[in-house]
Formats: structure tokens, sequence, C-alpha cells
């Protein structure tokens, strides 16, 4: 056994644990509720000495501040409340909690031939875009333009085209990536996915503006890679048989994901505030029979349509 991969692991483990613990909304846990939290997580001998060095860990490596409220009497993490560092932190912390399962994974490295026997992961082999990630992090982070050719999949036929994009937001959908940017021809925002590029290129060209804010606003409110700019959220209701509320209680289709109060014990009601766009109809469809759209009308009959079209095919 590798004990140094071993103690990584735990010690992330532990990380995850306290920041997950304080994160916001805050609720301010006592130290007495973190110890306890920490050793339900197998930490049995969690000391003051262990939560002093795992607060200074977490400031040094990951810049996140653990503070105490003496008002409250309980722990809370020092970041600003606004949109834009809640967003921040929830990246964060979902990026911590996939590295403490790759150290988990790590861990049995001496026992490969069990990994694939117990343990399978989601993959997708053929996807082609992930080697661009290296070369579009360093043009984020250094504010350049990047060039690239690219071939949509809707228009196969149509000539790849060189484009000159100033880049503003990485993220990843149903294990694909895709990027966020400027179009410096089109003067617009564009959404590209990274399995479509190629000859990617780093220039020496700064970005003009920063259109952060914009690339963050746009991505609220949808589910997926569709969001045109400006577009308003909408409120969306879903009805599903109460076996699948289970499921959208522990993963919700959307942040904005609320249980509206129960009336019936045949089917509970859930809202959301969302863009109208493919990937919204595609979760839909995909719950079949389980789901009803209650509102808005417009999307109702959306769905109403395109079950049609389906039935029709059998």
């Amino acid at each position: 056994m590798n004990y140094f991969l071993l103690s990584l692991a735990a010690t992330l483990r532990r990380h995850v644990c306290l920041v997950r613990a304080i994160q916001p909304p805050f609720v301010y846990p006592s130290r007495e509720k973190l110890f306890e939290l920490v050793r339900e997580e197998g930490f049995k001998d969690y000391s003051e000495s262990s939560f002093e060095r795992d607060k200074k860990d977490i400031s040094e490596q990951y810049a996140v501040d653990i503070k105490y409220n003496k008002r409250r009497n309980g722990y809370y993490i020092n970041i600003n409340q606004d949109d834009e560092d809640i967003t921040d932190f929830t990246a964060f912390l979902d990026l911590l909690e996939r590295r403490e399962r790759v150290e988990f994974v790590n861990q049995t490295l001496t026992g490969a031939r069990e990994i694939g026997r117990y343990l399978q992961l989601e993959r997708n082999p053929n996807f082609s875009g992930i080697r661009h990630l290296r070369i579009l992090w360093d043009a984020l982070r250094g504010q350049r333009v990047i060039s690239f050719l690219y071939q949509t999949y809707n228009a196969i036929s149509v000539p790849v085209r060189t484009r000159l994009i100033e880049p503003g937001l990485l993220f990843e959908y149903r294990n694909r990536w895709y990027l966020d940017g400027w179009d410096i021809e089109k003067k617009q925002v564009r959404t590209f996915g990274l399995d479509r590029m190629t000859e990617l290129q780093l220039t020496d060209q700064h970005i003009a503006q920063n259109r952060n804010h914009q690339y963050r606003a746009m991505r609220q409110h949808a589910i997926g890679v569709n969001s045109a700019p400006g577009a308003e959220p909408v409120r969306v209701v879903l009805r599903v048989i109460p076996l699948q509320a289970n499921y959208l209680r522990s993963l919700p289709i959307h942040p904005s994901q609320r249980e509206l109060p129960q009336v019936c014990s045949e089917y509970v009601d859930f809202e959301v505030f969302v863009s109208l766009n493919m990937e919204l109809q595609i979760e839909i469809l995909g719950l079949g029979e389980m789901v009803e759209v209650l509102e808005p009308e417009e999307l109702r009959e959306r769905i109403k349509e395109r079950i049609a079209k389906a039935a029709l095919k059998y």
C-alpha cells in the first residue's frame, strides 16, 4: 500500500468534510459539531491540534479561510455573499470532491485487477477535445486570444473555418467540455465543443474586454449547453411520481430546484427557474411517463408535440 497516497486521501476527506459542513448558506456549526462530523468519517482520534492543522492547510492550499464567529458561536468561510463569489466557491468545492474521489481510486492502484472487477467509472474513450484543456487554461489565465479550426455537427457540409476567439469560460456537461467565448469576427458570444476544435493555438493578442460576468450570467439559469445571452429564466413546474421524487431530491436537475408543498400522496411537485432550451426538454423527456410539465404552457405544449412525434415511430 502506498502510504503517502493513503495519507493524502485521508487528508482530502477531512478537508472536504470540514468545508462542506461550513459552506454557504452558513449555519455556523460549533467546534464540537465539526469534530463529530469528522469522526463520523472514520477519524476517531480527531483532536484540537488536528483541527488547527487542517484549518491552516485549507487556507494555504486553497485560499479558503475558516473563521470563528463569536456571536454565533460557530464557524464560517470568509467569502462575500454575492452571486459570483458563491459560484466560485461552489465550483471549488465540486473540484475538491472530485479530487477526493480520484485519490480514493489511487489508493487501490496496487490492486488494479480488483478495480476493474468492482469499480466502473463513467468514461468517454472517444472524446477528442480533452487535450485542448491546458492551452485553453493558459489562454484564460493570461487573457489571450486563441485561434482554431471548427467544424459544427449540424453543418458537416460547410467548410471548416478558422475562428478567432476571446475565451471566457470552460464548462463540462455530460462528460464533454465546452468553451464560451467572444467571436471577434461575429461580435457575439458563442459556445464551442472542444471535440470539434483542431489546430488550437494561443496568440499574442490580448482580450479586449473581460466579459466574465456575462458568461456567468448566461450559464446561471441554463441546463446543458445552449443558452442565449440575456435570456430570462422561466418558472418551470414538474410533477413526478413519489419514486422519481427521491431521485430528484438526491440529484437536482438545477441548483434552483425547490420542492413545493405536497398536497397529495400520489405525486410531488418541483419548481426550477431555468432557460427553456433543448437540454431542458431532453431532461424532461428522459423521465418518460414519470413526469408531467405543469408550467409554463409553452413548454408543456412543446413536450406534448415531441412525445406525439416519437409515438409515430412505434
